[in-house]
């Protein structure tokens, strides 16, 4: 068993070019002897973005505070709010524009991989 609180976790800038203001936690990983998911924790600040971007793995998404818009290419959009959760199918191109007056806070879980971007 593992015991950890988000605090203790390095909250580094989101390494996609374009973000404004986003900035993610890797709260358990390969590091913590995880084998088959990551749980990450986003914050992105007031008027903050994450641009059009994909991956290989699917997420799940799990809104802890705030008001956003996550988009993808096709055109469709989706407005959270707390206690709001969504799916992100594999390659599918998505981003995120946080609508509120205060930060948004997710949770995301992927499955584990080797390169993280």
């Amino acid at each position: 068993m593992l015991k950890k609180n988000y605090k203790d976790v390095d909250n580094i800038p989101v390494a996609l070019e374009n973000t404004k203001d986003a900035y993610v936690r890797w709260l358990i990983d390969e590091s913590d002897g995880a084998k088959y998911y990551a749980m990450r924790r986003f914050e992105v600040k007031l008027k903050g973005s994450i641009p059009l971007h994909e991956h290989p793995e699917d997420h799940e998404i799990y809104i802890l505070k705030g008001n956003a818009s996550f988009y993808n290419d096709a055109g469709q959009e989706e407005l959270v709010n707390e206690g709001d959760v969504l799916y992100i199918p594999p390659n599918e191109k998505h981003g995120i524009k946080n609508l509120g007056q205060d930060d948004l806070i997710f949770i995301c879980i992927v499955p584990i991989f080797k390169n993280k971007d």
